[in-house]
């Protein structure tokens, strides 16, 4: 039990301080100055290891007025895909795989 938890701090400090990059990159800003765990699941890798996939959802603004969602999927301690779902069109980073 001590792992997880260790194990879900570690992943959401990581999902945090990528998240505040993206919206850094493309300036925009990142509200709240937090991500949630919308979903988890358990994947597998070609080796048949089980590992967990944590899906984050994160808020940001283009003007200060405005409210605008963010994913980050991480597993296996990296991102598998960032995204902001700007109204001008979704910026992405990553892919999940297929």
């Amino acid at each position: 039990m001590a792992w997880y938890w260790q194990d879900c701090l570690r992943s959401r400090e990581f999902a945090l301080k990528r998240c505040r990059k993206l919206c850094e990159d493309h300036n925009v800003q990142f509200l709240d100055q937090s991500v949630h765990v919308a979903r988890t699941r358990i994947g597998k890798t070609a080796r048949h290891n089980l590992f967990i996939r944590r899906f984050y959802a994160f808020e940001f603004s283009i003007g200060g007025a405005d409210r605008h969602h963010g994913v980050a999927v991480i597993s296996l301690n990296r991102i598998e895909y960032l995204s902001l779902l700007h109204p001008d069109g979704e910026i992405i980073e990553g892919s999940l795989p297929g």
